[in-house]
Order: structure tokens, then C-alpha cells, then sequence
């Protein structure tokens, strides 16, 4: 993936918050109970009620105590999407738990209060929490860059400060602090998880004597010569050599990767490889052996152009061999409505909502989640997989030194472990043929070393 800057975003647009429905409420509350810890049938078991300004929650008979969650009323448009601030219930793990989404009239109060047998939340969390999980702020985004896509930089996560905390699952702590107290169950261990992706935007065919010598000033010394020596004889191309060396680093650390590949004509963003070459083939033969995922990674054109996507992905499903794969969109060019093209497609999961100017958390999150559409007013049938870390955006775009990336990287790494969510990270299989990126693949897995794969269901709506 070709590194561009952003361009400065344009002045924000006026803000106009969706109106949360009673069904959205009850999809952000199963959402708060997973990251929670809540066991599904104990959460199947809890009777919600909707009210005009409150939903209102029993636990069962075992727990005396109901929730009460407040309804903010809807506000006036904004300039800005208001962000509430209260203190950690039990001790701050972060300076404080952040509401996007919210006002508070009465900063530094505890978000929760328990009075007469009923614990509220004073804020309106369940509004804040399927709104930053669907991208309320990126419908009709107004700040995008050159390829069409909505950059950190213009995000609330930026300007406040948040976009290396996973706010939302630090909410399910709390919330698990807060029914520990209220029913005596103690909470469960958390563990890091890791989900390890690979997109293979290059392989090294059709071979190209001008792009092979123009690509030989950052590569490697040698890489060329096997580029040469690779064309037109049954030797492997430096990129697909590159894609086998990835694997071996990643089992080496006892950690299985997924490799997604491409179906797009060629094109100024698209090297244009065909995924049935023998060689490519044998490639992708040599990584199944071996456990390895295969999955999806349409290209450039496919964003918001759903047969052009459907195309692709049929294309793909059938070299691969594969049925409702998953996968990542090219440059990572996604927008909320990229979900229902992928729903129609029939993928699994998708993993493309991270940013790439800048690593963290875009949705505020680490959890594998269902997407809700807000249009719809339904939970999309497909998996997110949020992105947390991409290659090149520590090294192309944040232009940080390797020493300082790995700190920062460690950092993110920490809190994903704290919460129970996921480390997704993003490789391509060129920079181990460029210098600048030397080490750096190694250190993110080594930062994983003795973390469990996250395993997806067969199917999304199985997804706890």
C-alpha cells in the first residue's frame, strides 16, 4: 500500500446526531455486557424495557438490584459532538471513562448511583456506545483526504486525545466492576488476544523490468537479482519470497497468520497480479499446508461500487477455494456503508476499520463486533475486526522512530490486554525488503509472544 499524506481536513460540518431507537439501545447494552464479561445466557435472561426516558434493566431474581440507563434528550446541532468525562468507579485505571456523544451538566459525579434498589447511569452510555461503534461521525463525512477517506486526524478520537485508549471496552470494566458489586459475581480473566493479517498488494508479477529497477534503491541487496533470476524461470519473485518469510517468522512464535490477496485489474493503486499464476498458486498451496487463513482483499475501485466488489470477491471466493472468507478493503478506503456492501457480498468479516495516518482505535474499541446500521435500524450479519496497527502508518505517516513506535506500540498492546480485546495488526509483505522497516515486524509479534489466536465464528450472529 502506496504511503500518501492526508490532506488537512475541511472545517468540520454541523453535527447532527442520529436518533437512537429502542432496538439500537438494546444492541449497545449486549454490546457493554460482552465487553463486560457477561456469559450470553445470563444476558438473554435479563428483561430490558424501553422507556421514552430511560431504559430500565432486571437482572433476574438472584439480583435485587435493576439498572436504569438515562436518555439523553436530543440536543440542538452542533458544531462538535459533545464528550462527557467521569471518574473511574473504584480507582482510575485512566485518567477518567469517556462518553462521546454526551453532555454533563454535573462533570466529576460517579457515572453510576445506587438508591432505593435501583443503580442508574446518569448519562446516556448505550447512545454513546452504538454511535462510536457505527461511525455516527462519519456519515456524509466532511474531511476526506485525496482517497477518499475519513482520516484521524479529523476524528474526535484525535482532537481529544483518545485515539490510543480503547474508551469503550474500558467501560466494560467498569461495568463489570459495577454488577460484581451488585450481584457477588467475580469477574473472569482477561486475555490478550492477537489476529495477525497479511495484505499481498504486490508479488512481483506480471514481472516489470522499469518497476523492479525502481523499487531496487529500498529493497535489499539481493532482492533484485532473485527478481531477475525469478523471470521467467519457477523461482519465487522477492515478494512472494517474502510472503513465505512471513510465515515462518510468525510460526517461529507459534503464531498462524491470515493472507489476503488480490483479484483487481491493474491500475494506478492496483498492481493488477493474476491470483491464478502457478506460482502464485503454489504460494498460496505452501501457506494452507501450513494452516494459514487465506482471505480477501479487493481492490481500490471496489469501494462503494458494490458489483464491482461482488465481482471480485466471486473471483477470489473461487481461485481460493474458499466459502464466506474475510478480509480487508484495499487502502483501507471504508466508510460505514462499506458494511452493507460486504453483507451483500456474503463475507464473513471484514477488518479495515482502523485509520491510516495514525494507529489506535477508530471505533474506540478492540472487541470483534456486529456492526449496527443506523440506517437500517438493524444489526448487520458480518464481523468487525477492528485494525489497531498497520505497517506503514508508524513509518510512512506518523514518521516515528522505530524505538518510539515500539514503546507506543506496547502501549496499545497493555490496554487491549487489560480489556480482553484484540491486537489486530496489518503487514504487507514488502517492507521486509525495504531497510527502513527492519526489525519492526519481528518486535510487533514478539510484543504478542504467548497470546491465543482470535477465533471467529462460522457465523457472525454466533459472535458472543
Amino acid at each position: 500500500m502506496r504511503a500518501v499524506r492526508s490532506r488537512e481536513p475541511r472545517e468540520a460540518a454541523e453535527c447532527r446526531v442520529p436518533q437512537v431507537t429502542p432496538e439500537a439501545r438494546r444492541y449497545a447494552l449486549g454490546e457493554l455486557a460482552r465487553r463486560a464479561g457477561v456469559p450470553r445466557t445470563w444476558f438473554l435472561s435479563w428483561r430490558i424495557e424501553s422507556r421514552p426516558d430511560s431504559t430500565l434493566v432486571s437482572l433476574g431474581p438472584e439480583c435485587p438490584v435493576s439498572l436504569r440507563f438515562l436518555h439523553q434528550p436530543p440536543g440542538d446541532p452542533a458544531r462538535e459532538i459533545p464528550v462527557a468525562r467521569v471518574p473511574w468507579p473504584g480507582g482510575p485505571l485512566e485518567t477518567d471513562l469517556v462518553l462521546p456523544f454526551c453532555r454533563d451538566e454535573q462533570p466529576r459525579r460517579p457515572l453510576y448511583g445506587v438508591e432505593s434498589g435501583v443503580c442508574t447511569c446518569r448519562l446516556d452510555l448505550l447512545a454513546s456506545l452504538v454511535l462510536t461503534l457505527s461511525r455516527a461521525e462519519e456519515r456524509g463525512a466532511p474531511a476526506l483526504d485525496e482517497h477518499g477517506r475519513f482520516p484521524a486526524s479529523a476524528s474526535l478520537a484525535w482532537r481529544h486525545g483518545l485515539l490510543e485508549r480503547p474508551i469503550l471496552d474500558e467501560h466494560g470494566l467498569a461495568f463489570e466492576q459495577m454488577l460484581s458489586s451488585l450481584t457477588g459475581r467475580q469477574p473472569g480473566p482477561r486475555r490478550l488476544r492477537f489476529k495477525l493479517t497479511h495484505d499481498i498488494d504486490h508479488v512481483g508479477l506480471p514481472f516489470r523490468l522499469r518497476s523492479a529497477l525502481g523499487h531496487a534503491k529500498r529493497k535489499k541487496p539481493g532482492a533484485l537479482l532473485r527478481d531477475l533470476a525469478a523471470w521467467p524461470s519457477p523461482l519465487d519473485t522477492a515478494e512472494l519470497a517474502a510472503v513465505g518469510r512471513l510465515a515462518e517468522i510468525s510460526r517461529e512464535r507459534k503464531l498462524q497468520g491470515a493472507f489476503y490477496w488480490k483479484a483487481a485489474p491493474r491500475g494506478r493503486f492496483d498492481s493488477g497480479y493474476d491470483v491464478r499464476h502457478p506460482k502464485i498458486l503454489r504460494a498460496i498451496e505452501h501457506l494452507r499446508d501450513r494452516g494459514s487463513e487465506l482471505g480477501v482483499h479487493p481492490g481500490y475501485h471496489t469501494f462503494r461500487d458494490r458489483p464491482r466488489l461482488a465481482a471480485e470477491v466471486d473471483e477470489l471466493s473461487e481461485a481460493l477455494r474458499l466459502h464466506s472468507p474475510g478480509g480487508r478493503q484495499h487502502y483501507l478506503r471504508w466508510a460505514p456503508d462499506t458494511w452493507l456492501d460486504w453483507e451483500a457480498c456474503g463475507l464473513r468479516y471484514d477488518s479495515s476499520l482502523g485509520f491510516a495516518d495514525a494507529f489506535g482505535f477508530r471505533a474506540g474499541t478492540a472487541f470483534p463486533y456486529r456492526p449496527w446500521s443506523l440506517e437500517q435500524n438493524r444489526e448487520i450479519d458480518l464481523i468487525e475486526v477492528p485494525l489497531v496497527l498497520m505497517d506503514c502508518t508508524a513509518v510512512k505517516y506518523m514518521r516515528l522512530r522505530l524505538p518510539e513506535a515500539i514503546e507506543r506500540a506496547g502501549r496499545l498492546v497493555e490496554r487491549i490486554a487489560r480489556t480482553g480485546g484484540v491486537f489486530t495488526v496489518l503487514w504487507h509483505n514488502t517492507p521486509l525488503l525495504d531497510r527502513e522497516y527492519d526489525g519492526w515486524y519481528q518486535a510487533v509479534l514478539d510484543m504478542a509472544r504467548g497470546a491465543p489466536g482470535c477465533e471467529l465464528p462460522a457465523r457472525a450472529s454466533d459472535l458472543w
